[in-house]
């Protein structure tokens, strides 16, 4: 299994920084941030295999994702709980408003009984009524009442009829007014019903939205989880690979380090011996000029003792006659002024191409610890010619494992330390061996070795040591 702690590392690595959402309102800022996330880790896998690399790119994009994902799962699980809320409540006041109607519809079907009874009570009256003295006018006025409030108006007629006429007709009256407002009671009962049916209907298709899109956004959880399991599978199942081609790397990296030490080191001792070998033409020139001096002043004393030796045995000299000046003495020879032609003030061609991964530490995503990205890389595209950075020599052009295709050039001593720079990933050369000068095209850009995309990884080393080139360039 994958270590939990590099799994942490990894997620805290790709984590969005705090100041910004973990879910972007809009797709474009989604993405965005998972962009950012990606050019990260692109720059922490370098030399990754292809395939790891996708399934780190793939992880990365969960995590960016599950966050958002998650969110608007809560989100829509919330909508659809109160939708069905409100489904349930409408419901209830529905199955209440329900109830009323039918309530309602029973009073009238109960005061229509009730006036049908009366009615045929008041036929009875009215027939019994005719057959002995015929209706009387005042029942004949009653029975004539189109209505509650006609009835009401014509209570003078009423005065007239019998105790129980009287309370007949009253009660007919009575269960009119019952029937009117059972009747309003009905209608208005009946028209909510309509409106709450309706309003069901609307709701319901809101809650079968709702049910359906938070059945989608955790299929969009659910299939974001399956993704990121899938990418931990390849993780898993490479990190014994990967491991191994990190060590490689790191021995590569060493070996090159070894070998430009010793280089290093063979061009101060030759310095060295030069400087001595000067120094010592420096001194055998002084001693050479003292020498000359010692036996001009010599020469000089010889002639003078000489002279004044003649001018005492011949008597005949006047005496006034001045010594011969001395001969003058042989300038001597001037001392060889020497210059350091490979002094350049530290300054070394640039690559041609856009920078992509820098020079530094990064954290490596499956071991979960920091390690070194010795060179910095150009991607100019495969085929792009890479010219040397100084005049030097070839100290090795070849294939060397996650390097690739790699061509290391030595430039002597700059300020008095050795400096190197190698060219890594190369599709092919254009030099092998020997000197080369500034400028000069030794290869070019491709993707071999450790290399998942054509691009130019340079390094340089001062003293075997790698530094960042970008302070060379």
């Amino acid at each position: 299994m994958l270590a939990a702690s590099a799994l942490a590392l990894t997620t805290s690595l790709l984590a969005v920084p705090a100041a910004a959402a973990p879910e972007a309102s809009q797709p474009e800022e989604r993405k965005a941030a998972v962009d950012a996330a990606l050019s990260t880790l692109q720059q922490d896998l370098v030399g990754t295999s292809e395939e790891l690399q996708g399934a780190y790119a793939e992880y990365a994009a969960v995590q960016q994702q599950l966050p958002g994902a998650r969110s608007a799962a809560d989100a829509a699980r919330s909508e659809r709980s109160r939708a069905r809320a409100e489904a349930d409540e409408l419901a209830q006041r529905l199955a209440s408003s329900t109830a009323a109607q039918e309530a309602a519809a029973e009073a009238v079907a109960g005061t229509e009984e009730a006036m049908a009874e009366h009615r045929t009570s008041v036929g009875r009256i009215a027939a019994s009524s005719y057959r002995g003295n015929g209706m009387p006018e005042m029942l004949a006025l009653a029975m004539g009442s189109a209505s509650t409030d006609d009835l009401a108006s014509r209570s003078a007629a009423l005065a007239g009829l019998s105790t129980t006429q009287s309370a007949v007709l009253a009660d007919l009256s009575s269960e009119q007014a019952v029937r009117t407002s059972a009747r309003a009671r009905l209608e208005a009962v009946t028209e909510q019903v309509a409106d709450l049916e309706a309003e069901a209907e609307r709701q319901l298709v809101r809650a079968q939205a709702a049910e359906a899109a938070a059945e989608a956004r955790q299929r969009e959880v659910e299939d974001l989880v399956a993704r990121q399991d899938r990418a931990v599978a390849v993780i898993e199942a490479r990190q014994a690979e990967e491991e191994e081609r990190l060590d490689a790397l790191q021995a590569e990296s060493d070996a090159l380090g070894a070998q430009l030490r010793a280089i290093a080191e063979e061009e101060r001792r030759v310095a060295a011996e030069q400087e001595a070998a000067r120094e010592a033409e420096r001194q055998a020139a002084r001693e050479a000029e003292e020498r000359a001096a010692r036996e001009a002043e010599e020469r000089a004393a010889q002639e003078q003792a000489a002279q004044q030796a003649s001018q005492g045995s011949s008597g005949s000299s006047t005496g006034s006659r001045a010594a011969a000046a001395p001969a003058a003495a042989p300038a001597p020879p001037s001392a060889v002024s020497r210059g350091s032609s490979s002094d350049r003030g530290g300054r070394l061609l640039r690559p041609e191409g856009r920078l992509s991964s820098p020079f530094g530490m990064r954290m490596h995503p499956i071991r979960g610890y920091l390690r070194m990205h010795n060179g910095q890389d150009f991607a100019a595209g495969c085929g792009t010619p890479v010219r040397a950075a100084e005049d030097g020599t070839v100290v090795s052009a070849g294939y060397n494992g996650s390097y690739g295709n790699i061509v290391v050039v030595s430039h002597g001593l700059m300020d008095g330390r050795s400096v190197a720079t190698a060219y890594a990933h190369l599709q092919g050369f254009a030099v092998r061996s020997g000197s080369v000068s500034r400028g000069q095209v030794i290869g070019y850009e491709g993707t071999t070795g450790g290399s998942t995309g054509c691009h130019l990884h340079f390094e340089v080393r001062v003293d075997g040591a790698p530094t960042d080139p970008m302070a060379w360039l």
